[in-house]
């Protein structure tokens, strides 16, 4: 992995470190105004957009004035911008139900003025520090931005232009504002932060379906705990991986109180989900971590607490009623549907098996197939990809995958069991294998930046750090004595 010189000097004087927050408020204050002059034009969804957009303000200037540096003022910067980012598909809950009609759902507009005050304050950042924009090719991440690349150039023959190119939006903020992230982790410690700010997004993106059963308890009449844009299955996918968070995250001889109330709050937002391959991935995740430490006992400790929450869940929940309609419905043989859908969609990805029908070209794939119900993707991430990719997007994802995984699993056996590294690429590997199994039936990556498929890029880079903190440990390790010692003597002259 390149490494670049730290160009943000510590000692710049006062004036030019809070230059900053002196932009922040100024967008904030034009946000005020302009809200106020259009305030009588002005409906529910603006003033949630407006009250949205202030709270987002306020949490950038946290982010920053919390700083004890000026390289923690961009680091915290960035990272509270990928919390947003990754959080904001759940902040306006919508469904576009006539996506071929070229129309948007409003609440569509109110998730892309977060990607604008996103942008606009990113903006600003690049314009100080565009030194990350040298990372964007080089090591493992290259393969994240040659797939953005591939997703742009295909939006040339999507179906729907303006739709895929709206999404292309998101998928480049994504890309960039993560290879930012990469360039302003300068240490292990600041990988771990930036986990942590995954976390916490992640909490926040399944808090928001138990805010909205109190305010509405028929969210759970069918069974199962969803929000109107937040399937069950998703809901399921984002807990899972914040219990493997939670894991990778602990610290041994600290307090495992906020691990364990993590923990519980994802299991029950995992399972009231009722997503099969969700549960299923986080379980096959959570025994690979404990099994690649040798914590046998805590293992089956996780899975006698999970049969626990379970049990109790289907007892005294709707979820036992969903469970009881699932079993006896067949649609187990079928995979709830999906297989009916990939042999329709098949010969559709046979006729343009080179380069695709185009960026998010599968929104449309229930108008082209006959099935007794309507996917608006493919259900499986390699098909996806390929339906709107082509080959050529199946290699850049099939590599993206294939590093990261070689990069997680050389840490993994370069360090002993007791480093804290090798606790985080384990911790790693789980979350990059349930988002791996989930995709083989779901939409987890392939298409849409949505949450589950931005933590994948994230990996990507991760690894790259995590494996390059090996090698310094490696080279330090094997540096002669004289080597070593030079170094004080020098630095006293």
């Amino acid at each position: 992995m390149a490494s670049f010189p730290n160009s943000r000097a510590s000692g710049r004087p006062a004036s030019a470190r809070s230059n900053p927050i002196v932009w922040m408020a100024g967008l904030a204050i034009a946000t005020v105004a302009g809200f106020a002059v259009f305030y009588p034009l002005s409906s529910d969804q603006s003033i949630a957009i407006f009250l949205v957009g202030s709270l987002f303000f306020g949490l950038m200037w946290f982010a920053v004035s919390t700083a004890r540096t000026l390289a923690q003022r961009t680091r915290n910067l960035v990272f509270a911008l990928w919390w947003v980012l990754l959080g904001s598909e759940a902040i306006f809950s919508y469904v576009t139900e006539d996506a071929e009609g070229k129309g948007f759902a409003s609440g569509a507009y109110s998730e892309a003025m977060m990607w604008v005050f996103v942008g606009l304050v990113f903006v600003l950042y690049s314009y100080r520090h565009n030194q990350y924009l040298r990372t964007l090719f080089t090591g493992s991440y290259k393969w994240v931005s040659w797939f953005g690349v591939v997703c742009l150039l295909s939006c040339a023959y999507a179906e729907q232009r303006i739709f895929s190119l709206a999404w292309i939006v998101k998928l480049f903020l994504a890309i960039a504002l993560l290879a930012a992230c990469n360039f302003e982790s300068k240490d292990t410690e600041d990988v771990r932060t930036f986990l942590k700010v995954s976390q916490w997004a992640l909490l926040f993106m399944i808090t928001i379906p138990f805010i909205r059963l109190v305010a509405n308890p028929e969210t759970l009449a069918t069974g199962r705990l969803y929000d109107v844009a937040t399937a069950p299955t998703v809901l399921s996918v984002d807990a899972g991986l914040l219990i493997l968070y939670a894991f990778t995250l602990s610290q041994p001889g600290k307090s495992t109180f906020w691990r364990n109330i993590l923990i519980f709050l994802g299991m029950m937002a995992m399972l009231l989900g009722g997503g099969k391959t969700g549960i299923l991935g986080c379980i096959l995740g959570a025994l690979v971590f404990f099994m690649l430490q040798g914590r046998f006992k805590a293992a089956a400790r996780f899975l006698l607490i999970l049969s626990i929450v379970g049990v109790l869940l289907i007892a005294f929940t709707p979820l036992g009623a969903y469970l009881d309609f699932y079993l006896h419905s067949g649609q187990a043989e079928s995979f709830t549907g999906r297989s009916d859908v990939w042999s329709a969609a098949w010969p559709l990805i046979k006729q343009k098996i080179i380069f695709g029908r185009g960026f998010m070209s599968s929104r449309f794939l229930s108008y082209k197939i006959d099935v007794d119900w309507m996917p608006n993707h493919l259900h499986n991430g390699f098909l996806e990809v390929m339906y709107n990719n082509g080959i050529i997007g199946l290699f850049v994802i099939v590599m993206m995958l294939g590093w990261t995984a070689r990069n997680l699993i050389k840490v993994i056996r370069s360090v002993a069991a007791d480093h804290p590294l090798h606790q985080l690429a384990v911790g790693c590997f789980a979350i990059y294998l349930d988002i791996f199994i989930n995709g083989m039936v779901s939409r987890t990556f392939g298409s849409r930046p949505d949450g589950t498929f931005m933590i994948l890029f994230s990996l990507v880079f991760v690894s790259d750090r995590l494996l390059a903190a090996v090698k310094k440990k490696v080279e330090t390790r094997e540096a002669p004595a004289w080597q070593l010692s030079s170094l004080p003597a020098q630095s006293a002259t």
